[in-house]
């Protein structure tokens, strides 16, 4: 999907003779209405493609890659402009994909289903994940965005992911962190041209209050903020962004760092509910 599909080129070429050992997910997204119309067709459309790139007979994770909302129609972007060719689908919509995904399961060519809640609106999100149609959730959470686990703050200016945590844990449902880096803010200085008025200028200002964290056992910021959300109980895996071998191999290396320090979470807290609060 990402780059055209040539993301999904270049993990067919890197899971040669590691198949067996690694789960892969993708996802589908309707691009025009008359796959709409046509789910089934266009999930199976979506999937052999995904399986031709990726050099596999079998995707273990397909998620449903569109804004979930009470109304179907436009996306409705919470900050910033809309993705282009993403349409926000209603719950009847949402099922009807799992219908059309379900059949792929039964093929043989996918293993799990799942949602993305980021930007969607909580009720429709928490019906879905109450279904039982769908086994995995891909979660925005962050060190500066914190609303799946906890009520916003006062003067909150970011996407609320209205306390969707919980709502996973309670279903029983395999959660995938997503924006561990606040989409690249949470770093140690961007890695490209920032427009400076964006949402992802206004997090990198509030980030530098977070240098200080990078103690001892922490070689970057980027690995604390991605530690932070491997501690918490009901993420079950993170999915980075990195563009070179340094950024993966940065990321790796949290897995066997140690969870932060009580003082440390504390202490992100209380930066969370009054100095990012608003803060421009």
């Amino acid at each position: 999907m990402y780059g055209g599909g040539r993301s999904e080129e270049n993990l067919g070429r890197g899971l040669e003779g590691v198949r067996d050992r690694v789960y892969v997910a993708s996802k589908v997204r309707l691009q025009t209405e008359g796959d709409l119309a046509d789910m089934s067709g266009a999930v199976r459309r979506s999937v052999e493609r995904s399986l031709r790139r990726l050099r596999t007979d079998r995707i273990d994770v397909l998620q449903i890659h569109h804004q979930l909302g009470p109304e179907g129609g436009q996306y409705l972007a919470a900050a910033g402009p809309p993705p282009r060719y993403a349409f926000r689908l209603t719950r009847q919509a949402a099922m009807s994909l799992g219908e059309a995904m379900q059949q792929m399961v039964q093929a043989g060519k996918v293993r799990f289903l799942g949602i993305t809640a980021w930007d969607g609106h909580p009720d429709v999100v928490e019906s879905l994940l109450s279904s039982g149609v769908f086994h995995t959730v891909q979660i925005l959470y962050n060190m500066l965005n914190q609303t799946a686990a906890s009520e916003p703050p006062a003067d909150f200016d970011d996407v609320d992911q209205g306390l969707s945590l919980p709502v996973a844990q309670r279903n029983d449902i395999g959660v995938i962190g997503i924006r561990a880096h606040a989409a690249g803010a949470l770093v140690e200085r961007p890695d490209r041209v920032v427009a400076p008025h964006s949402e992802v200028a206004r997090d990198f200002t509030r980030s530098r209050r977070l240098a200080y964290f990078k103690k001892a056992r922490f070689c970057t910021l980027s690995q604390v903020a991605l530690r932070f959300c491997l501690d918490h109980p009901a993420i079950a895996t993170v999915v980075p962004g990195f563009k070179n071998l340094a950024e993966l191999e940065d990321s790796l290396a949290c897995s066997d760092l140690p969870p932060l320090d009580y003082e440390d979470v504390a202490e992100l807290e209380r930066l969370y509910r009054g100095a990012f609060a608003g803060q421009n």
